[in-house]
């Protein structure tokens, strides 16, 4: 039996287990749910089917009835969850229907403290799904989306039916003589997934019977090596946050890496900072490398000019990030700190051109401290730059602090109230 093996290939224990089937009332489900009602009795673990009505169509009440006749018979608690009509968005409704489903699943597992909770996805599914990513992006890691292991807001989720097709599926229920009801709006071809079901990919068996099995087996593989990918990428180590709107890294930590899987780290980097596919060309982003640093922005990012008066001890604003100057120390991470005599404070942008004083009264220009802290250009109008009453630069971000002493200089401490 291919569900038992699933189980017993994938080491997922079932003794005295709670397992949430997400049940539709289709074909898929009702066999999924009977082939567990089979294994019940050798494992003595507990079935639940949660079912949640979209009310989209006007026969959607006859799933709950199978549902209900089904679970009766066979002593399967069931939940039933409706989705409100008056919550039915007017745009994205198929997005905000698979939210509202997966809201409800995760509720239910909670409810009936419920070890797993189980999809009925099959073969033909995976195979679509990965069809679907190929000629929508061809991403590896979108192409890989049908784990048959997974997890979803902390619940162990599982797909046991990838390896059944959908034939098997139908098969099954006739054989058994099992009820459900078939979605009409499967045998159409308004989505491209319709599409594909019904004219290529049977085209595609035709080619080759095995068809799901290659299926399930890139799909493993591409498992495997998103996985060997994932602990490389983790071998470098993230980003530091840089400036609040920025993010850098030391080259020496991709020194072993090839161009290609340096290229690799950031699109997924981007990915999980950013949430955009931003592919090979890391399209929408800046990837910079300047001296011992890459550094990485989203083109998107704009410097506001500004020159404010800083209140002590009160919050105040620069490029979208929340600063405080005071002469107290606070329980908060020390930001940067200067020494002055000054009592009256502005913040602002560091014009271009800038000169700084240094310890021995000398003045620098500011592009020097800047190319010293390695901080590129277009970096450095983002850099909080501090004045004094004379509008004299006494502080420069992550690059330059007054340096010339003076008997009656008070200590002030910055600190960055935004999370870096």
């Amino acid at each position: 039996m291919k569900l038992e093996e699933f189980f017993k290939d994938h080491e997922i224990p079932l003794t005295g287990k709670t397992l949430v089937v997400a049940a539709s009332g289709g074909p898929d489900s009702m066999a999924l749910i009977d082939l567990l009602c089979k294994l019940r009795e050798k494992y003595q673990f507990k079935v639940v089917a949660a079912h949640y009505d979209h009310q989209l169509r006007a026969d959607s009440d006859n799933e709950k009835d199978v549902l209900s006749y089904y679970c009766q018979a066979k002593k399967v608690q069931l939940i039933n969850g409706t989705w409100d009509k008056k919550d039915h968005p007017k745009t994205g409704l198929e997005a905000a229907a698979r939210a509202f489903r997966y809201r409800f699943l995760i509720k239910s597992v909670h409810e009936v403290q419920g070890d797993y909770l189980l999809t009925a996805h099959h073969g033909d599914d995976l195979l679509e799904n990965i069809l679907l990513k190929l000629i929508r992006s061809g991403n590896p890691e979108e192409m890989n989306g049908l784990q048959a292991v997974g997890k979803m807001y902390g619940v162990t989720l599982l797909r046991p039916l990838l390896a059944y097709s959908k034939q098997e599926l139908l098969n099954y229920n006739v054989k058994n003589q099992i009820k459900f009801v078939e979605d009409e709006t499967n045998f159409e071809d308004e989505t491209m997934r319709n599409r594909l079901r019904h004219h290529v990919i049977p085209l595609l068996k035709q080619e080759n019977e095995h068809l799901l099995d290659n299926g399930l087996r890139f799909s493993q593989a591409m498992a495997t090596l998103s996985d060997l990918s994932k602990q490389k990428v983790e071998e470098i180590g993230p980003a530091e946050h840089f400036l609040g709107q920025f993010y850098r890294l030391p080259v020496e930590k991709m020194h072993s890496f090839t161009e290609k899987e340096q290229n690799y780290y950031w699109q997924n980097f981007i990915w999980q900072k950013y949430g955009v596919r931003s592919g090979d060309e890391l399209s929408g982003f800046t990837l910079k490398k300047y001296q011992n640093y890459f550094y990485l922005w989203s083109n998107q990012v704009k410097s506001v000019a500004s020159f404010e008066k800083i209140k002590l001890d009160q919050e105040f604003e620069f490029q979208n990030r929340k600063f405080v100057l005071t002469t107290n120390k606070k329980a908060l991470p020390l930001y940067g700190d200067f020494w002055s005599s000054e009592t009256e404070f502005f913040a602002g942008n560091l014009p271009s051109g800038s000169r700084l004083i240094i310890k021995n009264g000398q003045h620098v220009k500011s592009k020097k401290m800047f190319a010293q802290a390695a901080i590129p250009g277009f970096l450095r109008s983002f850099c909080l730059t501090i004045f004094d009453q004379k509008q004299r630069p006494i502080f420069v971000e992550k690059t330059y602090q007054n340096q010339t002493y003076d008997h009656f200089a008070k200590h002030y401490y910055l600190y960055d109230l935004k999370k870096q």
